[in-house]
């Protein structure tokens, strides 16, 4: 057996007949968990996997989210969940190229081993962007067994996706065409952009082996139709706009910031403070490195922070850092000129230093850069000069810099994971982004912005929160921070039937919190988030109105709309009941 290859790593069984442990989890279209196999194998997951909720919550599966979404069948991914290892498969199920869900399958495995651990790490790392950005693509264990490929890369061999998830990578070539993946493997080289042909169709394909500590482990591939959008062909290369197009999507690249700083929403004042240092430092040149545990910001902040400065008419260019191979890192961040290393394409490539020119580079993850490129890094943040691979040509370069970390910057420093030369060059001004657990008077705020945004997305009129839903939501930690608090109120939007979400229409770890019976006062403990909107703004007058309208809406909910009743609850006539109706527009 080959050590790297997870197709063949032994089972643990239930009992003494060797039945696999085996969770099988029904998924729609929007991955929304719909069904859940009654056995419960795996501790600490019966309540991170529960019906209502969205697998994007469920944090040891999380990534796999974007590649649903996007068509992707796997089989044999691993996948850590305490302490253990699990294989995930799933083939998405759709007709006319409309998905409509499927089955997640985790089958428990004796053991992780090193390859899993690459192998998970890069699925992991795949950013939402580079799938944005279309074309096949194709994931194989050392073996040259498929473990992952999306309907786009099967289209173009004439297969479906469960044809191809499990078997060799050559099993599904046609006849006479082997693929290169096992030779990119052997020779440890990338081939980036290299024109052929694919089943009778003109395509550019690229390839990458997965390396580290000096072993391969797999390989990655993607290919593109040479067809432009409107069946235009290509001159054999990718033109240099489209190119360069590609290569923005793959590494999360946005050439224009998407957000700017009155779309960080805060009520606080350790954030208003926090923005006001933003205000100041944008106009400036100095590197800032952003802090913070994952979900608080640090991206939007680095939006901002271009969008406020006087380069906000240049590009901003993002590099995710743990999300790039280790061997195409200095290749992505230099560039590299033509004949720079076999398989480098006709022309060069160039690096995200020149796409940043005269903008703003957002360093995203920089404590998980190779100490290498620390060092190469180093150089350029203190000289602003660069030199594509395989050339002595120095260019200039005109970027501002700006670095973010999940890590505690100062230990990454003592255990020798980050150069304390290149820390001190990065932070020159510091960001630090407060967790949500220790802003909680900013829920509020984010939560009516997120049902505002959401209300608008799904054509809703969500009037607020049930006090035992509010009460639920201000009592949760957030571990996964604002962007935790996000996916719980889209996944009530998913949920909710009516005016206002209730406590059972949040996903389950917040829902668990309260457990009392519902509230008994007329208007069932609606908290509305619109009554205190804009109190400033407001006369007496017009927020009593609110009120009454929420009192309204409350009890004709509790009674099932029966108008009579719900008029002896209030204390008022049926007509007048009638009348406010009609006044408030509540037919």
């Amino acid at each position: 057996m080959k050590p790297s290859s997870l197709r063949h790593l032994d089972i643990v069984g239930k009992s003494s007949k060797a039945k696999p442990f085996q969770w099988v989890v029904g998924l729609d279209r929007h991955q929304m968990i719909i069904t859940v196999s009654d056995d419960n194998p795996f501790a600490g997951l019966d309540q991170a996997l529960s019906v209502g909720r969205s697998l994007e919550q469920v944090g040891a599966l999380r990534h796999f989210h974007a590649l649903l979404a996007k068509g992707f069948g796997f089989k044999s991914l691993p996948v850590p969940i305490d302490d253990r290892w699990y294989a995930a498969e799933y083939f998405p199920g759709g007709v006319c190229g409309t998905l409509a869900g499927g089955e997640l399958v985790l089958t428990a495995l004796d053991r992780g081993n090193e390859a899993a651990l690459v192998l998970h790490d890069f699925v992991q790392s795949i950013d939402p962007f580079s799938l944005d950005a279309g074309g096949g693509i194709l994931l194989v264990d050392r073996a040259g067994f498929i473990l992952m490929v999306n309907r786009e890369f099967a289209d173009i061999l004439g297969l479906q996706v469960v044809e191809m998830v499990g078997r060799h990578v050559n099993e599904s070539y046609p006849d006479t065409t082997l693929s290169r993946l096992p030779k990119v493997m052997d020779s440890g080289k990338a081939e980036i952009g290299e024109p052929h042909q694919l089943n009778g169709r003109e395509i550019v394909a690229s390839r990458w082996p997965l390396i580290k500590n000096g072993k391969t482990f797999g390989a990655y591939g993607k290919i593109q139709l040479r067809e432009g959008p409107c069946g235009s062909s290509m001159d054999g290369k990718l033109s240099p706009a489209e190119g360069k197009q590609g290569r923005r999507a793959i590494a999360g690249h946005r050439p224009k910031a998407l957000y700017s700083v009155d779309q960080i929403v805060c009520f606080g004042q350790t954030m208003r403070d926090l923005k006001e240092r933003l205000v100041r430092i944008a106009d400036r040149s100095s590197t800032v490195l952003l802090t913070g545990e994952s979900g608080t910001g640090k991206e939007l902040f680095a939006h901002a922070i271009h969008a406020a400065s006087r380069r906000s008419d240049g590009p901003f260019v993002r590099v995710n850092c743990a999300a790039i191979p280790e061997n195409l890192l200095e290749a992505e961040l230099f560039g590299y000129v033509e004949g720079a290393f076999s398989g480098a394409r006709r022309g060069g490539q160039i690096g995200k230093f020149e796409q940043a020119h005269g903008g703003t580079l957002f360093l995203d993850e920089i404590s998980e850069m190779p100490l290498a490129m620390q060092a190469k890094l180093l150089r350029v943040l203190q000289e602003r000069e660069v030199a594509p691979l395989g050339s002595q040509d120095i260019r200039f370069v005109d970027v501002r810099f700006i670095a973010a970390t999940n890590c505690d910057a100062l230990a990454l420093v003592k255990d020798g994971k980050l150069r304390s030369d290149l820390y001190y060059r990065i932070n020159v001004v510091s960001l630090p982004i407060p967790p949500l657990r220790d802003r909680t008077e900013d829920v509020f705020q984010l939560t009516r912005h997120f049902v505002d945004q959401f209300n608008a997305e799904f054509d809703l009129n969500v009037q607020g929160l049930s006090s035992r839903a509010w009460t639920a939501l201000k009592a949760y930690p957030f571990p996964g921070n604002v962007r935790e608090l996000r996916s719980a109120i889209e996944s009530a939007f998913n949920m909710v039937n009516g005016p206002f979400i209730r406590l059972y229409d949040l996903p389950a770890p917040i829902a668990d919190l309260q457990h009392s019976d519902e509230p008994t006062s007329i208007n069932n403990g609606v908290f509305s988030l619109n009554a205190a909107k804009d109190l400033g703004s407001r006369s007496l007058q017009e927020i009593m109105e609110e009120i009454e309208k929420d009192l309204i809406l409350g009890a004709m909910e509790r009674v099932g709309g029966n108008k009579l009743v719900a008029a002896n609850l209030l204390g008022i006539s049926r007509p007048g009941l009638y009348k406010k109706l009609q006044k408030y527009n509540l037919h």
